[in-house]
């Protein structure tokens, strides 16, 4: 079951859930194209909700301070659930997304140099390339036509890590079949969760989904197998790095000397790929599909960028220095993270012992083995901790008062330890492309076309979105004001 939207007051469209069921089996149905479906009405104004699924104790976690003692007090009493695991075990293998303990450890020590090397500054030039590709295919397109800019935002949210893992752009060619046989691992992957619950084996699952990841592995594979051929000759320690890749090959973990061998990078690079490009192009679309939908809010994001550039020429881009200028543009993609977070839910798994989860309604107790969902989705809609949960508010993240809403109830990228380390990265490339759209375009929503989202290893559009690209008028600066 698609989830058609219908815009319903000021409030931006959104799946609203469905009404309460105690019937189990109708819950997983409505789940089987989208998590989204698994969700009651009443989810979004508990702190706490607890079902027996099937002999599993399950529980919704809403209360902030609940959500903090499972995603940083005792991150090490709650780990990623083993669900996780086997869901993208056949396309990111053992990365640091999914594994727990010691294993997790020694993988974010060694992500997080090369982070440290990939800084925010030496990436820019790759989303700067990826931006004017982008710019350059919407002016080749017929502009009274609809754009499917949910398209083009995968297209340049993969370019743009491809380009910073990589130091290559993303062909057209290698990149739709990368697309399709992801789009094809989501439909399988959110199918797989419910006949997990079911209690199918492990091993049946996972084979329906190997097809389309050894798709995407093979590819990676491909490409980490000549880079590590063109350094065979050399030592690691000669190596200048260059790249996302060059800095995950030579990293070293202090605490146990390991490094990663070419079977952990590719299932590192597939993570990051898929991290990079799949949430990225989520949030990419979602944030132009609102200011469409908003024309007040595009106009004062539009006014903010023009007022850093001025009448700079369009050949000369935002630079990163700009967009730290750039409040409310930063309010705008906090605000679509909010209502449209890429990944929709957590889950989490009580290890060694029972414990009690205190919550405004009440304890609940909470066995060894209990599977626990914190839900960006619900957490960041939820009635008591967002006035208007449902409107589209930037201003909200510019407001001093609610600061304690966005610092509790506000998680797309996690929480604690295992936040994602991209965030800067996302919201520094979101940032950019939204600005260079909107000095060249008036985006236009299509009023005949009704987004279907659905919920699954992230949120999604299934038919696109449709938008027209109005040309503006750009007013450079003539010679004579140049050379004043």
């Amino acid at each position: 079951m698609t989830n058609k939207l219908k815009t319903k007051g000021d409030q931006p469209p959104w799946p609203e859930p469905k009404p309460y069921t105690s019937n189990i089996f109708r819950r997983l149905a409505r789940g089987w194209n989208s998590w989204l479906g698994l969700l009651n009405e009443w989810d979004f104004r508990i702190s706490i909700g607890e079902l027996n699924l099937l002999g599993k104790r399950v529980f919704l976690v809403n209360d902030p301070p609940l959500v903090r003692k499972v995603m940083v007090d005792e991150v090490e009493l709650f780990p990623k659930h083993p669900y996780t695991l086997w869901i993208l075990e056949p396309l990111i293998g053992r990365a640091i997304f999914s594994v727990n303990g010691e294993e997790w450890a020694i993988q974010r020590r060694l992500i997080d140099q090369a982070f440290q090397v990939a800084s925010l500054k030496r990436v820019f030039p790759s989303m700067e390339k990826a931006t004017r590709a982008l710019l350059n295919r919407l002016d080749l397109k017929d502009k009274s036509n609809y754009v499917d800019i949910d398209e083009e935002m995968t297209m340049i949210a993969a370019d743009v890590i491809i380009r910073t893992i990589l130091s290559r752009p993303l062909e057209e060619e290698e990149a739709n079949n990368i697309f399709k046989a992801f789009s094809r691992y989501q439909q399988r992957a959110g199918r797989a969760l419910v006949m997990r619950f079911l209690r199918l084996p492990k091993s049946w699952i996972q084979r329906s989904l190997k097809r389309d990841a050894s798709i995407i592995r093979s590819w990676i594979q491909s490409l980490i197998h000549d880079r590590l051929n063109h350094y065979k000759e050399n030592s690691l320690n000669n190596i200048r790095p260059i790249d996302l890749l060059d800095t995950l090959i030579i990293a070293k973990d202090p605490k146990t000397n390991k490094s990663f061998s070419e079977d952990d990078l590719v299932d590192q690079v597939c993570f990051l790929f898929l991290a990079g490009h799949e949430t990225s192009a989520s949030s990419l679309g979602m944030a132009a599909w609102l200011l469409a939908l908003f024309p007040d809010v595009q106009s004062r994001m539009r006014n903010e960028v023009l007022s850093v550039v001025s009448d700079r020429e369009l050949d000369s881009m935002v630079k990163p220095d700009d967009i730290r200028q750039f409040p409310f543009g930063e309010a705008v993609f906090n605000e679509t993270l909010r209502l449209y977070p890429p990944v929709s839910f957590f889950i989490r798994e009580r290890l060694q012992t029972d414990t009690t989860l205190k919550a405004p309604e009440g304890k609940r107790r909470c066995p060894v083995g209990s599977l626990l969902t914190l839900s960006p989705w619900v957490i960041q809609r939820h009635e008591k901790y967002w006035p208007d949960p449902n409107c589209f508010r930037p201003e909200r993240f510019l407001n001093q008062n609610e600061n304690s809403n966005v610092r509790n109830a506000f998680l797309p990228f996690g929480m604690g330890p295992r936040k994602c380390p991209g965030a800067s990265f996302a919201k520094q490339e979101a940032i950019l492309v939204l600005a260079e759209l909107l000095r060249r375009y008036e985006l236009l929503p299509d009023a005949n076309h009704e987004i279907e989202l659905s919920g699954l290893l992230t949120l999604r559009s299934q038919n696109g979105i449709q938008l027209k690209l109005k040309p503006l008028e750009h007013k450079a600066k003539s010679s004579s004001e140049t050379c004043v």
